[in-house]
């Protein structure tokens, strides 16, 4: 077999990489951080109110969580390649049909459709081919994939809201799923779910060749892995992060007017925040490969509490730069820490399974967000006690992770 370090010109895993981030800028990046700018011409043309509006972003993020916790059933009854490739046709074309919908119940559809196709195109799958393609630089290769949710916010927002301006919400819908079917589609065809599959090893080689040789791989099984308390103790730290990232991103425009910032200077912060979110992938990755696991990983925790922190202060300017801190490598935790520590502690014997529980937790945590922001500004008319209780979780989460994450010299 062929070896990365032997083969001529670009190791293939870094298109696999390169073609991971053009999928979720134009999947996540859509569907997840695009979204918000149909809910407010949609609501006014079909009669809705916005929170039925916002039921929307709830299924996206239900659907994810049932697909995740069936992702290793999924993968024994179907190829990942050829899971993708369906996806990748349906996906685009559900997003179109949005453009048709004339009742709530065809917009929860259409929603729940998008969801499985976002988790099903972007965490799931990445987190799996890339575990196969990278021993090396596995974290880098990660945070470059997944910085095209980011990338994507930054580009289709501008563009959905002058599709919208411009032609209507219904043709904003059909625009952004053309985008979708002409990058989507042959990006997947060109993924390789591993590198045996072109006669190639993973960067690094593989770390035990004997085991290789012989189709074994390190780790547990889901069987044995569902059994260990510290697997549901990690897997609830995952639920208590990611229920606070998406509100750092999601209550940032409404809790800095509320708190008394222009909407040009609130947008402004959302635009470099999600500049800040791309580059904070790629970055957090990187310290994922030279500081190891534990000590990454606290790192991205401090900067998830002080960007909490920075809404609380907010009206102090300088807790401004918080928020971005905590965007840049507090957010980046979701996508880019949560398969490392899993591959880490669980290894790849029957990593999809696992990985798959764990996104779904992830996915719980989004669909605890909005819920307690909705009730904490309603009980108080403010976003802080919300931001306080996120904060706590972070905390908390930390406090955990002292005992369950690998020492430092092991997990080198």
């Amino acid at each position: 077999m062929q070896t990365s370090k032997k083969s001529s010109g670009l190791f293939y895993g870094w298109i696999i990489v390169g073609l991971g981030c053009l999928i979720m800028a134009v999947i996540m990046g859509i569907i997840y951080n695009s979204f918000s700018q149909f809910i407010k011409p949609v609501s006014e043309s079909l009669g809705l109110t916005r929170q039925q509006m916002n039921l929307c972003q709830t299924l996206i993020s239900l659907a994810q969580v049932i697909v995740a916790l069936n992702w290793g059933k999924i993968l024994k009854r179907i190829s990942l390649k050829k899971y993708m490739t369906m996806i990748a046709i349906i996906g685009p074309i559900n997003f179109a049909l949005f453009s048709t919908a004339n009742s709530l119940w065809q917009l929860y559809l259409h929603s729940a459709i998008s969801g499985l196709t976002m988790v099903s195109l972007c965490t799931l799958p990445f987190s799996l081919i890339l575990a196969n393609w990278f021993n090396d630089k596995r974290g880098l290769a990660i945070g470059i994939a997944f910085m095209g949710s980011g990338l994507g916010g930054m580009i289709f927002n501008p563009v959905a809201v002058a599709l919208i301006e411009g032609f209507g919400w219904r043709a904003g819908f059909l625009g952004l799923a053309s985008i979708m079917a002409i990058i989507a589609i042959p990006a997947v065809l060109l993924v390789r779910v591993r590198p045996e599959d072109m006669g190639l090893e993973p960067l690094g080689g593989y770390p035990v060749k004997t085991a290789a040789s012989v189709g074994e791989v390190e780790g547990y099984t889901f069987a044995e892995a569902k059994k260990m308390p510290k697997m549901w103790l990690l897997a609830s730290c995952t639920l208590l992060i990611n229920s606070g990232l998406s509100a750092l991103v999601q209550a940032m425009s409404p809790h800095l007017t509320d708190r008394g910032y222009t909407t040009a200077f609130a947008a402004a912060m959302v635009s470099i925040s999600m500049g800040a979110m791309a580059i904070g992938k790629i970055a957090l990755g990187r310290l994922y490969d030279k500081l190891g696991v534990r000590r990454a990983t606290f790192l991205s925790l401090a900067c998830s509490f002080a960007g909490h922190m920075g809404f609380v202060f907010c009206t102090i300017k300088p807790m401004l730069g918080c928020i971005i801190l905590g965007v840049a490598l507090g957010c980046a935790y979701g996508t880019v820490a949560t398969p490392i520590i899993v591959e880490t502690t669980f290894g790849k014997r029957d990593y999809a399974a696992i990985m798959g529980i764990f996104t779904a937790m992830g996915n719980l945590g989004g669909v605890i967000s909005p819920t307690l922001n909705g009730t904490a500004y309603d009980m108080f008319g403010s976003y802080n006690v919300s931001f306080c209780i996120f904060g706590a979780f972070v905390a908390l989460a930390a406090l955990c992770y002292i005992f369950l994450l690998p020492k430092a010299e092991k997990n080198k």
